[in-house]
């Protein structure tokens, strides 16, 4: 095994514990591999407004965030943008005239805005499981305004499983399509996913991708720990996730990350 020179890490049942929060232990473990020169970095399918609150926590200074599973590459403090690659505006269009038509919820995410039609369960639900903030705009949703970051529809797991099915059908080879939680179905441009984005977000630091240690939990990590020459997973991770992995840490809420990252970097 190579030394460590870049950590990244997801959000949702890697770092953060249940409730959300980040332990104090988990902070001071990434602030001390941050001092060894270590490259700390978020990699979560969130965009920059829900994933800012946490890079704050670990307090890493000007750290890079990478958002959107890998389409979106941004600093924390400068919020200098480093990579993008979004659904074209027209593309994105299409795939939400299918959602109108067949009666899906969905999301869009355009600079740093998430937009949704209509308030219900499904789209308070997701605010409060991200801390967002969704903007309800009627029928004014179902008129995309720009380039999309991505498209997320939430639902019961059944029914996304066959809307994935359709859109893909509809749109092949245009998206990478990829459940983040059994009721969230994430929608990103083709040739975009977290694997993808650590190994582009090494070459910006001069790191190579044996240099990277990668913590995930859900299927939508799986790029990313095959990617990485150190790949750990959550002791709470799906099976498929856990397949992958070199080392199975502690869960999420037992401070999995810290213990990897003592184990392994310190």
């Amino acid at each position: 095994m190579k030394p460590v020179k870049m950590i990244t890490i997801d959000l949702d049942g890697t770092l953060l514990r249940s409730d959300g929060s980040v332990s104090d232990r988990t902070v001071r473990t990434l602030q001390a591999a941050r001092d060894k020169g270590v490259v700390v970095a978020i990699a979560t399918g969130r965009m920059y407004q829900t994933a800012r609150p946490y890079g704050d926590r670990l307090d890493l200074g000007d750290s890079p965030l990478l958002l959107f599973a890998g389409g979106l590459i941004e600093t924390l403090e400068s919020k200098k943008i480093l990579f993008q690659q979004a659904i074209p505006q027209q593309t994105a269009q299409e795939l939400v005239d299918l959602a109108r038509e067949k009666g899906w919820q969905m999301q869009t995410y355009i600079d740093d805005v998430l937009r949704t039609a209509k308030d219900d369960k499904w789209i308070r639900g997701y605010e409060e499981i991200t801390h967002s903030k969704a903007c309800i705009c009627g029928d004014e949703f179902y008129r995309v305004q720009g380039d999309c970051n991505k498209l997320l529809s939430r639902g019961e797991h059944d029914d996304l499983v066959a809307r994935k099915a359709l859109i893909e059908e509809r749109f092949p080879g245009q998206f990478n399509i990829l459940f983040s939680m059994p009721t969230f179905l994430e929608i990103m441009p083709s040739g975009v996913d977290k694997g993808k984005g650590i190994r582009r977000l090494g070459e910006l630091y001069g790191i190579t991708a044996d240099e990277i240690m990668a913590l995930g939990d859900s299927q939508n990590d799986l790029d990313m720990l095959k990617a990485a020459g150190f790949p750990v997973a959550m002791a709470n991770a799906v099976d498929e996730v856990k397949a992958v992995a070199s080392y199975v840490t502690a869960s999420n809420n037992d401070d999995g990350v810290a213990a990897a990252v003592e184990k392994f970097v310190l």
